[in-house]
């Protein structure tokens, strides 16, 4: 009997995408991902992350009471955006591109076997770079936990927080697609468990069940935001920086 082939995340339907082509039906798509992603458990998600990955800012707070700014201070992708991000940075057919050209690095040990940890229903993070760490927010995210849960789109888990180096994905060049297969092998890598077979189904669920991505890069300072839609299409449709002060947006 042949072996189920391992999850993964699916292959990147090749499909034309004109609203990224026009900038008043950008602007809609945009629009709606933001709205749903600042009203979301993966937001919560993203603050609690960003307060541990950049102690001191008070980034959580300081998010929370700005979430309903974010329209006004969000730049839209042109020279200046790039430069706010601090990486080169342009628009495709599926949302930004980014050339980490410049940030390569040379291959480092194999790191510890990353834990996800699920501080609130409808979203879990992914710490490949302090597994052991816990992302302490107003509300009270829990430890890391060993044990995959049983995650679906019927429970509201739909979205995954994951702090890592982006430049560790390989590729000189980040985007859409190349940004979700990257967060599919860590999502495998973490959930998956060869010596209990029930994780093999439990990581399928998790990666089909995913509608958001965001990446945080402490090294960078930089985040990324992917929206998953239902044909299983990834699109980045916003990012920021952060440094010492406020984090600055930029959207297509």
């Amino acid at each position: 009997m042949s072996k189920e082939p391992p999850p993964s995340s699916e292959t990147v339907p090749d499909v034309p995408r004109p609203e990224m082509d026009d900038p008043a039906r950008r602007k809609v798509v945009v629009d709606s991902f933001v709205a749903g992603f600042v009203d979301s458990a993966i937001w919560q998600a993203t603050l609690a992350v960003l307060e541990g990955a950049f102690p001191g800012l008070g980034l959580a707070t300081m998010l929370s009471r700005r979430a309903d700014d974010l329209w006004r201070t969000m730049d839209t992708l042109d020279r200046a955006g790039s430069v706010k991000l601090g990486v080169p940075t342009w628009l495709d057919d599926a949302g930004m591109v980014f050339d980490l050209s410049a940030r390569q690095r040379e291959e480092d040990e194999a790191p510890s076997r990353p834990r996800a940890s699920w501080p609130y229903a409808g979203a879990f993070v992914i710490d490949t770079l302090d597994p052991l760490r816990y992302h302490r927010a107003v509300g009270g995210p829990l430890g890391p936990r060993d044990q995959p849960r049983e995650t679906s789109a019927s429970t509201g888990d739909t979205g995954v927080v994951i702090v890592a180096e982006l430049a560790a994905a390989k590729t000189r060049v980040l985007d859409s697609a190349e940004l979700w297969r990257y967060a599919g092998k860590i999502v495998v890598s973490t959930l998956l468990d060869p010596a209990r077979p029930e994780t093999r189904g439990q990581t399928r669920r998790a990666l089909r069940a995913l509608q958001r991505v965001v990446f945080v890069d402490p090294k960078l300072g930089l985040g990324v935001c992917l929206q998953i839609d239902v044909v299983r299409r990834p699109r980045c449709l916003l990012a920021f920086r952060v440094d010492v002060g406020a984090p600055q947006f930029v959207r297509p």
